[in-house]
């Protein structure tokens, strides 16, 4: 009998997984969603600031046509707060045209046999933004904050799901 194996393509939650995992937490700090307060006009789906005091964007997409409609945003990414952008995508989508050039590309591999984990695989190095500053006291300040915030309500939505599930069965 021949054993199949289903390989399912990594989904957001994992994306930000493996990117967390790649930028290490403990040498960084990591920050998902990042859409007010920090002074930007989009939202940034990943914000990793490095002991150098330099920021880095990471944009996650996990399909085509997401990558395509990025295009259409007016913004295109452009922060003097960040030192560099990446797009983590899935290892299928990474030769794709329409990631900007600048743009570093991480690939998001799928779990080797013994793992679980999806893996990332740097594809393309990002582009030095040259006019981008360091991240200044009380922007750190700030951007730790939400951290905090989104951890809170990461919880609070969890426990709800569990207590959800706990009084329907």
């Amino acid at each position: 009998m021949i054993k199949t194996i289903t390989v399912r393509l990594p989904d957001t939650r994992d994306i930000e997984i493996a990117v967390a995992r790649h930028f290490n937490p403990r040498q960084n700090v990591i920050i998902p969603n990042i859409s007010w307060g920090w002074g930007l006009q989009y939202e940034a789906d990943m914000v990793v600031l490095r002991s150098s005091g330099f920021a880095i964007e990471i944009e996650i997409k996990c399909i085509k046509s997401d990558i395509k409609a990025d295009l259409k945003k007016l913004h295109l990414h452009n922060s003097n707060k960040f030192r560099q952008l990446w797009f983590a995508v899935p290892e299928e989508l990474a030769n794709d045209p329409n990631i900007p050039h600048h743009a570093g590309i991480l690939a998001i591999c799928s779990p080797k046999l013994d793992s679980k984990n999806y893996y990332v695989k740097t594809i393309r190095a990002a582009k030095l933004n040259k006019l981008a500053r360091k991240i200044d006291e009380k922007e750190t300040r700030k951007l730790l904050e939400l951290g905090c915030m989104r951890i809170w309500s990461l919880k609070e939505k969890l426990l709800n799901k569990i207590n959800e599930h706990h009084f329907t069965n």
